[in-house]
């Protein structure tokens, strides 16, 4: 099987019942608040590609992930943060997985158009003139395949690294068996 990559792992977590945004983006560093775009605060790491949103409903998201453990404790640092200024976090809040994107290069080109015809049909969305990839739905891991004609493929959809591997290997198992690979 081909090496996989994480693109990106986005996580969140509900630490409290209600946040003051406007307050909070006065206080935390590296922190932007702009609600006449967004009702959220953003925060940006230096250095970092993840970045974190401040729901007022005492929501945070993680977004630009690599490894599920930076997820985790980018959700603790902020939770902590928020603690220090003065707001009741839940003791017991759980950090959840709501996607993780994924992607592989199988080192082959693809002649789309025919890949469409060749799987099956009802779960194959190819339309060339709106979106350069050929968008595969796999029903059975709940994921979404898309193959571009270079032979990369991303996946999105899943929550969990195994899944996605998986997703990823019946693909290339789908493609062998249709002798695309």
């Amino acid at each position: 099987m081909t090496e996989i990559k994480i693109e990106n792992i986005i996580a969140f977590a509900q630490i409290s019942d209600l946040f003051d945004i406007k307050l909070l983006s006065e206080k935390i560093a590296d922190s932007s608040y702009n609600p006449s775009e967004f009702d959220g605060l953003s925060i940006k790491y230096d250095n970092e590609k993840i970045a974190m949103i401040v729901l007022g409903a005492g929501k945070v998201v993680c977004t630009g992930a690599k490894e599920i453990t930076d997820a985790i404790d980018k959700i603790k640092k902020v939770a902590s943060q928020i603690k220090k200024i003065g707001f009741k976090i839940k003791k017991d809040y759980e950090v959840k997985i709501e996607n993780i994107i994924v992607s592989t290069d199988l080192k082959k080109e693809f002649h789309l158009a025919s890949l469409a015809t060749k799987l099956i049909l009802q779960d194959v969305d190819y339309q060339p003139e709106v979106f350069p990839g050929l968008i595969y739905k796999m029903d059975d891991l709940h994921t979404i395949l898309i193959i571009f004609n270079s032979g990369k493929i991303v996946c999105i959809g899943t929550k969990s690294i195994d899944d996605a591997t998986n997703s990823i290997k019946k693909m290339e198992e789908k493609l062998s068996s249709i002798g695309a690979l």
